[in-house]
């Protein structure tokens, strides 16, 4: 069992990004960067940094790691679909419905020890994929061509944390992340009338580092006390990104110029954040979590946008349903609800772009060794005059394996 895990995992480590919705806001920087998690707390409006769940992985907050099952292992993979359509600003003209599926994310966790937790995995930390056209007449003429423009591509995060408890109801966690990927752009200008076919095509690739720190502090439920309590800090320190920008010209398919280069620098954030839950026996569950992003000032090439501080504001309740075996308190199915709202690193024209969302969701233990998840997300994102409007619809599916090393027997307790 432990083998098919590693080699499942391995598998889809090169296959993290597949196809992405088209964005017009992952023109700017390195495109749309990650905020949320995709995993169980994706469906209480990604409030996760103060849960702690025997048997669900955390990867928001590493501290949370010591609150898995102590000689398990739990390998998590998570998918996601989205739909979504855009207004234009100018014209209010609603642009097709488009569609994507790909992997988000995969993970394996292992308590080594009653305190010590690591687990490494792969996810990306940015997407690019956008395209547009317009057409742009000659200086001080009527001849007309057309520009067209797509972009994909994006950063990968690939991880390593280890969490560790310090005394009955205090734990720490670390996790560093190395960043690496490539940001591909395509400016084709075409017209006829001028025999013009000329062909630009930039490629950046980046790469780089985080490190994140997590603390939480929880108390236990008892026969006098039937809430427990937990708050979760979380900060995020980065290297930034270093990148080589290549770029080729091209006319009527024979290369003119190649391999142009240029050293190119991309500062990330610092990130705070603050999470509180408490739990009512066991079952009933409420959560908050603020998150703030501290942008330096970057100018990000395009119609007056640059980078500036954001934040993230999410609430959400689950509930769950669980029973009581010769191995512990296993759960069987649970329920959520969530809200989320953001503004997020870009500014265009002076002005936020925001992001607005609901979600809801569920999951069940068909096995013991098994559990399922999913859940959808409604959202808006882009409120501001002269803004694209974006109506999206994410859906997310979980699987997370759970496996018995080292000899023990005593599987899916729950803290």
């Amino acid at each position: 069992m432990k083998n098919k895990l590693l080699i499942l995992f391995l598998l889809i480590s090169g296959i993290t990004r597949a196809q992405n919705t088209t964005s017009p806001y992952s023109i700017l920087g390195i495109g749309d960067v990650e905020t949320k998690d995709f995993g169980r707390y994706f469906i209480t409006g990604n409030t996760a940094g103060s849960r702690r769940d025997a048997g669900s992985y955390n990867n928001v907050n590493p501290a949370a790691l010591t609150a898995l099952p102590y000689k398990t292992m739990h390998f998590d993979l998570a998918f996601r679909g989205r739909s979504s359509y855009y207004t234009l600003p100018a014209s209010g003209d609603r642009t097709d419905i488009s569609k994507d599926f790909t992997i988000k994310r995969g993970t394996l966790a292992f308590k080594v020890t009653q305190k010590t937790s690591f687990a490494f995995g792969i996810q990306p930390y940015s997407t690019v994929n956008y395209q547009y056209n317009e057409t742009a007449k000659i200086t001080d003429g009527n001849d007309a061509y057309l520009k067209y423009t797509d972009g994909t591509g994006g950063i990968n995060q690939f991880f390593v944390s280890v969490g560790h408890s310090v005394g009955k109801n205090f734990s720490a966690g670390l996790t560093g992340s190395w960043l690496f990927g490539s940001l591909q752009r395509n400016t084709s200008y075409y017209s006829s009338s001028l025999a013009l076919d000329i062909l630009k095509e930039d490629r950046d690739f980046y790469t780089g580092g985080n490190f994140k720190g997590g603390i939480q502090y929880y108390t236990d439920a008892s026969s006098n006390r039937k809430w427990k309590h937990s708050i979760g800090l979380t900060g995020t320190i980065s290297t930034g990104l270093n990148g080589q920008l290549t770029s080729t010209y091209s006319e009527n398919s024979v290369v003119l110029v190649k391999n142009l280069t240029d050293n190119r620098r991309f500062e990330l954030p610092v990130q705070a954040g603050l999470s509180y839950t408490a739990t009512r026996k066991n079952k009933l569950s409420f959560s908050t979590e603020a998150n703030y992003y501290y942008w330096k000032y970057q100018d990000l090439d395009y119609k007056n946008s640059y980078t500036a501080p954001g934040f993230r504001l999410s609430a959400g309740m689950e509930y769950s349903f669980k029973q009581t075996t010769y191995q512990g308190l296993l759960e069987k199915t649970f329920l959520g609800w969530g809200v989320n709202a953001e503004e997020s690193y870009m500014r265009i024209n002076g002005k936020p772009v925001r992001d607005y969302s609901v979600s809801f969701g569920g999951g069940f233990s068909p096995a013991r060794t098994i559990s399922l998840y999913g859940g959808v997300e409604l959202g808006i994102k882009g409120d501001r005059a002269g803004q694209y409007r974006e109506n999206y619809t994410q859906f997310i599916f979980g699987l997370t394996v759970k496996d018995i090393w080292l000899g023990t027997k005593k599987f899916g307790r729950y803290n």
